[in-house]
C-alpha cells in the first residue's frame, strides 16, 4: 500500500492534513485589476495556441514564473509581481485558467515519490530566502508573512498540489501546472509517481478504477 511507505514519514499527518492552498483577494481594486490582466493574458495565450484540443492547459505559466519558495499568504496583487512561486500558486493560477474556458475546476492535492537525492537538493533549496522582494505596500506587513513553514518535503515522498477538472461523465483529469504535465491513472510506480491523492470536488469523480469524494486521500 502507498500509503503504509508514506506514514513511515515524519511530516505524515502535516500533509494529509493540510488544506489547499487559495490565493487571497483583498476585494479592492489592486487585487481585481491583478486578477483581470492575469485572466487576459491566459485569454490571449488560449487564442495563439496552436491545439486542436478544446481543452487547453496553460503550460505557458512556466513562461510567466519560476518554481520556488513563496511567502504565505499570497494576494493576486503580490503574485503578479513575483518571479518565482511555489506549487501551490501554480496550481490556483491554473484553475483560474482553465474555470476561464468553462471548465470545473478543483483543488487536488497529492503524494509523490522521489529519492533522496532530489529532496536532499530541494531541503537545501527551501532554507534559502525567496527571490520574490516584498512589493512596496507589504514591507510593514513583513513579520506577518510566513516562509517554508510548512514541511512539504520528506526522505521519499514529498507533498505537491494540482488541479483536478470535472469531465463528461464524471471523469476526472489531474493536472500538474508546476511542470506542465497530465498525470493518467496507469502511471508506472517510481521517482516522481503518485502515492495518494485528494480532491475538493464537492462531487464523486471517477479517475481509472478509482473513485474520489471530498477531501477524502486515494490511496494508489
Amino acid at each position: 500500500m502507498a500509503l503504509d511507505v508514506v506514514k513511515k514519514e515524519s511530516s505524515f499527518q502535516a500533509w494529509v492534513e493540510h488544506p489547499a492552498s487559495h490565493i487571497v483577494h483583498h476585494d479592492a481594486r489592486c487585487c481585481e485589476e491583478a486578477r483581470m490582466w492575469f485572466l487576459g493574458y491566459a485569454r490571449s495565450m488560449q487564442i495563439s495556441a496552436l491545439s486542436r484540443y478544446e481543452l487547453r492547459a496553460p503550460t505557458w505559466l512556466s513562461q510567466l514564473f519560476t518554481w520556488g519558495p513563496s511567502a504565505w499568504p499570497i494576494a493576486w496583487c503580490e503574485l503578479v509581481k513575483m518571479k518565482t512561486l511555489d506549487c501551490g500558486v501554480f496550481a490556483a493560477l491554473a484553475r483560474e485558467a482553465f474555470t476561464a474556458q468553462g471548465f470545473e475546476a478543483h483543488p487536488a492535492q497529492a503524494l509523490l515519490s522521489f529519492n533522496p537525492t532530489c529532496t536532499t537538493h530541494w531541503k537545501g533549496l527551501w532554507k534559502k530566502p525567496p527571490k520574490n522582494p516584498l512589493p512596496e505596500p507589504l514591507k510593514d506587513q513583513k513579520k506577518e508573512k510566513t516562509h517554508a513553514t510548512f514541511p512539504w518535503i520528506g526522505n521519499e515522498v514529498v507533498y505537491h498540489e494540482l488541479c483536478v477538472l470535472e469531465m463528461e461523465g464524471n471523469q476526472a483529469k489531474f493536472y500538474d501546472s508546476t511542470w506542465g504535465n497530465w498525470f493518467t491513472p496507469d502511471q508506472e510506480t517510481g521517482f516522481g509517481a503518485l502515492l495518494a491523492l485528494r480532491t475538493e470536488c464537492p462531487r464523486l469523480l471517477h479517475w481509472g478504477d478509482k473513485i474520489f469524494s471530498y477531501g477524502e486521500w486515494i490511496d494508489l
